[in-house]
């Protein structure tokens, strides 16, 4: 028969009826059933141990001794320990499957039993003693003795119920009382390491008649004040084993912190600073005494406010008398006192603290090298911008005398062509007419290059300031000035009135006449030119407008439209133009600090627009 097989019928073969009767009717029931049987005085004793091998030699012999007298005997404990008795009492030449033994051996799970009269966590009185009472006077017969081992308290403690366990103690105490049996109870002494574990061991003690002491401790000595001293001494020792090693362990954690730390800050070069709040008192390592040049190893705040440079010193004072105050960190750079004609540059963060004491700790890095190198970086830029703007300079002038000097022969070349044209065309045959109509084209096309170049130019150079801008006003303006925008050469609309905007007048004169000349321009032979122009919130960014100018021209090919704004694209060459207007418009609207894009349709006309920011 297995051990499942064995434990379960000690609880089936109860009467289960005379758990409906009340507590007092249990009582009495238990009372008189206990005067008939004559039983004699119980003794409740608690066993302490540490290797649950230990519980298991003791519990053995506790329970040979009594099969071997004929007692009957009830073994309340975990499944584990059930099989582990078993083995040990056969390993002893008791098998308690045998007849002669089987009749006397009861065992019950302890969880199994607990299930049986804990309600909502707790032990019921009335379900406890009727339960018990019928399995002790099921074990029992005439005259016979009991002696019984319950581990349900150990297994409650276990699960963090010490309260309830306390209680079951008591409420075998009162079992006790109506029924004589011998009741062994068990804790593990790790039950009790806690530094507030005291309390409940002496609460446990209190519940029982005699305590026997776990096995690190040899006993000699039968005296029960003796034993109940010394397994105090056991919890409180074991409570400080386990504090010590805590301890040591929180040491060996915090020696490792500081090694990491040192080497960090070693390797860092940092020094380490404290200042009391209270007293102002100052303290600090021999690395930061370093930094701040002192010889004296007892410096103290004054004397490390002499060692900074008078020019920085109360600007660091300051610095430091304001984060102590407002409880807040600090950083400040400052030079220290010249030592052989050089000074050194230091860098010091700081921070309160408030653990007990009030002190604002901090470190300390030279940082002399870096100051150099941005102070020698600083002049470098400052002598290449200076050469930068010489060039520039030479260049506006080179750009402006050149154009100048290209300008002024296309002017000579385009005039004697006109005067050719004019006087002289009736005795010129059509070649020659041609060619000199080349001429004056061409003189015509590189004038407008030259003219579109210098703009490029005077935009990418030329610092925009920004203004209020009317666009209604803008555009309207443009309108009227250029005939190829107005009717009947093009019909042009403008939807609702146009905002102000934040930009450059004439920047922006110089976009909107290069995108309506474009718009114009740009489509099908034969087609009158419309073109719609509107305003709207820009998607996505609430401060700006969008200024959207669309036209029914031939549209951009889609893979065309990341250059069409670099300078000298020319994307079709039937239509006259230099490459660069556009480039002067995304360039314009760069400096503004605005955008600009296209929506297009290869063969179905494009939408420009301008993002441009609202006035402040």
């Amino acid at each position: 028969m297995g051990l499942t097989e064995r434990v379960a019928p000690a609880f089936d073969a109860l009467d289960w009826r005379a758990m409906t009767l009340t507590g007092q009717q249990a009582r009495n029931k238990f009372d008189s059933d206990h005067r008939s049987r004559g039983a004699g005085e119980s003794e409740h004793f608690v066993q302490f141990y540490e290797d649950e091998t230990y519980l298991i030699a003791s519990l053995t012999e506790f329970v040979r001794s009594g099969l071997e007298n004929e007692e009957a005997c009830l073994v309340i404990a975990t499944r584990d320990h059930l099989k582990l008795l078993e083995d040990s009492l056969a390993n002893e030449g008791i098998d308690v499957r045998e007849s002669n033994f089987k009749e006397f051996y009861y065992a019950v799970a302890a969880t199994e039993a607990l299930g049986r009269f804990m309600v909502n966590g707790w032990p019921d009185k009335d379900l406890f003693i009727t339960l018990f009472g019928q399995l002790i006077s099921k074990a029992t017969g005439p005259g016979q003795s009991l002696r019984a081992f319950g581990e349900m308290v150990s297994v409650l403690w276990k699960e963090g119920k010490s309260d309830a366990a306390l209680r079951l103690e008591e409420l075998w105490n009162e079992l006790a009382r109506m029924h004589a049996f011998t009741l062994m109870c068990a804790y593990p002494m790790s039950h009790f390491r806690g530094e507030n574990d005291g309390r409940s061991l002496l609460e446990v003690c209190g519940n029982h008649h005699r305590i026997i002491p776990a096995e690190s401790f040899p006993i000699h000595s039968e005296d029960d004040e003796q034993l109940r001293a010394i397994t105090i001494l056991q919890q409180k020792a074991g409570a400080v084993e386990h504090e010590i090693s805590g301890r040591k362990k929180a040491e060996a954690e915090k020696r490792e912190q500081q090694t990491r730390l040192q080497i960090a800050v070693e390797l860092a070069q940092m020094g380490i600073w404290e200042i009391d709040l209270l007293t102002r008192a100052f303290h600090c390592s021999t690395e930061c005494r370093t930094h701040f040049g002192a010889q004296d190893e007892n410096l103290n705040y004054q004397g490390m406010l002499k060692l900074i440079h008078p020019d920085d010193r109360t600007a660091v004072d300051k610095s430091l008398q304001t984060g102590m105050v407002a409880n807040s960190d600090i950083y400040a750079e400052f030079r220290t006192m010249p030592v052989n004609g050089e000074y050194k540059w230091i860098a010091v963060r700081g921070r309160c603290f408030h653990n007990g004491t009030h002190r604002m700790l901090g470190v300390s890095m030279e940082i002399t090298a870096r100051k150099r190198n941005a102070e020698m970086l600083e002049q470098t830029v400052r002598q290449r911008t200076a050469e930068l703007q010489r060039t520039i300079g030479e260049l506006e002038a080179f750009s402006y005398s050149i154009s100048h000097d290209m300008r002024a022969p296309l002017r000579s070349m385009r005039s004697f062509a006109d005067i050719l044209l004019d006087e002289c065309a009736d005795s010129l045959n059509e070649d020659c007419r041609g060619y000199l109509h080349r001429i004056a084209a061409a003189g015509e096309r590189m004038d407008r290059l030259i003219q579109d170049v210098l703009t490029f130019s005077r935009v990418s150079r030329t610092e925009l300031k920004l203004e209020p801008v009317n666009l209604d006003h803008l555009i309207r303006g443009i309108l009227e000035c250029y005939p190829n925008l107005q009717a009947p050469a093009a019909e042009i609309t403008i939807e609702h009135a146009l905002p102000v905007v934040s930009g450059n007048a004439a920047a922006l004169t110089q976009c909107f006449s290069n995108l309506l000349g474009n718009a114009v321009k740009f489509v099908p032979r034969g087609t009158l030119p419309k073109v719609r122009i509107w305003s709207e919130q820009s998607p996505g960014e609430p401060s700006a407008f969008r200024i959207c100018i669309q036209d029914n021209g031939i549209g951009i090919p889609v893979d065309a439209r990341d250059r069409i704004f670099g300078i000298f694209q020319r994307l079709n060459h039937s239509y006259e133009g230099t490459g660069i207007g556009l480039s002067i418009v995304k360039k314009a609207m760069e400096r503004m600090g605005g955008r600009v894009g296209l929506e297009s349709k290869e063969g179905n006309g494009s939408t420009f627009w301008l993002e441009i920011k609202r006035p402040a």
